[in-house]
């Protein structure tokens, strides 16, 4: 089974950021997520109104996960995918902390509560299904990051596995070398570009985004997609995109 998966910080839609607002990019967040042409793309930073623009614009996309707040509203970690490659078997969404089927719970020192939507899918071609998880952990505390991928790994179980996301967390850092040492493998190079621009368009920033596989898959080319849509920065992040292949 071959399948092409994708990771985009589409920043929130209520941050006032002059002409890089919202409602000036939004076509060229669409444009930037149809050109990656994946099975399926993590967004981190969604409100539901974003989310639903986009699904509104990629008609072939179905949209799932909830809002990270007590009501399960606000920012999300939504998970797009094509109706034509894959179908949705089941989603959740989960807090980290010491109740995460709580909704709003947060962990110690969190500016706001982090989530993980774990999504499951079949291949509409008849392929072995897989777990995909979206996620966007803390912003601030490397021991919160920690705690949220150990918790992570202990969800993911022994079938194929993909996590993608805004990790806040670059390559050389313990979260990775935690995802790593659980049996997850990064896609992108080593000397891949930075992810993390500010809406400055430069590719020498933080490399914080990311995918990583389990085992079962191959990883094809696997890059950091740059570009201006329709002129504009589609957002503060680049988004990333790899191909890969179930080896078993």
């Amino acid at each position: 089974m071959n399948l092409r998966v994708g990771t985009f910080n589409i920043r929130n839609g209520l941050a006032f950021d002059g002409c890089n607002s919202w409602l000036f990019r939004r076509k060229a967040t669409a444009d930037m997520v149809s050109g990656l042409d994946a099975d399926v793309v993590g967004l981190q930073e969604a409100y539901d109104f974003q989310a639903r623009e986009l699904r509104r614009r990629l008609e072939d996309y179905g949209l799932t996960g909830d809002g990270r707040s007590a009501r399960r509203r606000g920012e999300r970690c939504s998970v797009l995918f094509c109706h034509a490659a894959l179908e949705l078997t089941a989603s959740e969404t989960r807090w980290y902390g010491h109740e995460p089927t709580r909704p709003g719970i947060h962990l110690p020192k969190a500016s706001f509560p982090r989530v993980a939507t774990i999504a499951r899918f079949r291949p509409v071609d008849g392929g072995p299904p897989f777990t995909f998880v979206n996620t966007h952990l803390d912003e601030r505390h490397e021991a919160n990051r920690l705690t949220a991928v150990e918790q992570l790994l202990a969800w993911l179980d022994d079938g194929p596995s993909i996590v993608v996301g805004d990790l806040n967390a670059e390559p050389d850092s313990r979260v990775l070398a935690t995802l790593e040492a659980g049996g997850l493998r990064t896609v992108l190079p080593p000397d891949a570009p930075g992810t993390n621009h500010d809406f400055t368009g430069r590719t020498d920033g933080r490399r914080i985004d990311h995918i990583l596989v389990s085992s079962h898959w191959e990883i094809g080319p696997a890059q950091v997609v740059t570009g201006r849509p329709r002129g504009r920065l589609p957002s503060d992040h680049w988004p990333v995109v790899a191909d890969l292949t179930l080896a078993v």
